[in-house]
Parts: structure tokens; C-alpha cells; sequence
């Protein structure tokens, strides 16, 4: 069984609810094991950075766990999923990280009993259904975990579109729906 986390967004913040999801995601991360860093939603160039603070966010709540952090890319994707114990997929535009996933074949097999977390952008391409920020739509996401998802919900600096919301919850009423505010996150298995 997969263990998928899902986050709310603004995983840079530094509280409580953030240094618990960094703690749940490298829990099941064996000695030695790899953690892979999908930076593909990012609208900077250059992730230099944030892949740095997340390998050190990580490595905190690892209580002296032994890890290596890979950057993903994607010329070599595919090699570094299978490779990989723990995988993360960062926020940024949806659009773009589902834009590239969409390239790859089939990915659950290569995904199937590891720990898997997205934020924001990372969230919604996990989930089959998700809400826009910029329109009055919903988005269909990977479908890897059987859920309609809002990230960012009622937040103050990103608030997902009313209409979008609206919209998703009368969408596919069989899956659950998920409201995950700024920083909040769940953990869910499929």
C-alpha cells in the first residue's frame, strides 16, 4: 500500500503543523533510503534553493536518519522513481508539473509502496480532481489517490477561485472531498 500525504501549501513556513509533516513524510524512509525532490511546478529557474532548504527541513525531523536527497529532472525521471523510497512533489503551477507527468507512462506502478507528498501544486496532480486559483474550474489531476482536493482553502494570500470550489464539490460526490488549508495535511493510503 501507498502512503500519500497531502499538504495545503507553504511548506517554507516555519510552524508546527509544517515540522510534522516534514517529521510524518521521512518517517517510513528506510536507513540509507533516497528521497526525491520534484521541483517541476516551480516557476524559478533556478530551485537551487529550495532544494537545499527541503533536504535541511527534511534532514531535521529525520532523528539522525541516514538520507540522500536527489533532485529530480526530467531526463532521467522515470530511473530516479524507481530508485527512490520517498518522493515529494513541491507546489507551483499545476498546469506545468501536470503538463510534464503527463510524458511519462503509467507512473503508479513506480510508485506503489513508497511514501508520496504533494503540496499545493503537488497536491492536485496526485488527486483525480482539484480546484483552479486563477478560474472558476476544476482541475483533473493523476488520479493516484481517489480524492477532490482544495489547497490553500480560505487562505488570506492564495485562496483558491469560489466558483472552482463551488464546482468541485458538486463534481464526483462519490470521492471525498478534501479541504486542506495553508500548512495543513493528511495522510491517505490507496
Amino acid at each position: 500500500m501507498t502512503k500519500f500525504i497531502l499538504h495545503g501549501g507553504f511548506t517554507r513556513h516555519e510552524n508546527e503543523l509544517n515540522r510534522s509533516f516534514y517529521e510524518e513524510f521521512v518517517r517510513d524512509v528506510p536507513e540509507q533510503g533516497t528521497v526525491l525532490i520534484v521541483h517541476f511546478a516551480s516557476r524559478e529557474e533556478d530551485t537551487a534553493v529550495a532544494f537545499d532548504e527541503q533536504c535541511r527541513k527534511f534532514a531535521e525531523q529525520a532523528q539522525s536518519k541516514n538520507m540522500s536527497f536527489v533532485k529530480a529532472t526530467e531526463e532521467n525521471f522515470i530511473e530516479q522513481l524507481k530508485q527512490a523510497d520517498a518522493i515529494y512533489f513541491h507546489g507551483g503551477s499545476t498546469n506545468k508539473l501536470l503538463r510534464i507527468l503527463r510524458t511519462y507512462p503509467d507512473l503508479k506502478p513506480l510508485m506503489e509502496g513508497k511514501t508520496i507528498a504533494g503540496s499545493s501544486a503537488g497536491a492536485y496532480a496526485l488527486a483525480k480532481l482539484g480546484t483552479s486559483h486563477s478560474e472558476d474550474a476544476m482541475r483533473e489531476g493523476l488520479g493516484l489517490v481517489p480524492l477532490r482536493v482544495v489547497c490553500h482553502y480560505e487562505s488570506p494570500e492564495l485562496p483558491p477561485a469560489e466558483g472552482a470550489i463551488s464546482l468541485l464539490k458538486r463534481t464526483a460526490e462519490n470521492l471525498e472531498l478534501v479541504l486542506l488549508k495553508d500548512c495543513e495535511w493528511q495522510v491517505f493510503r490507496a
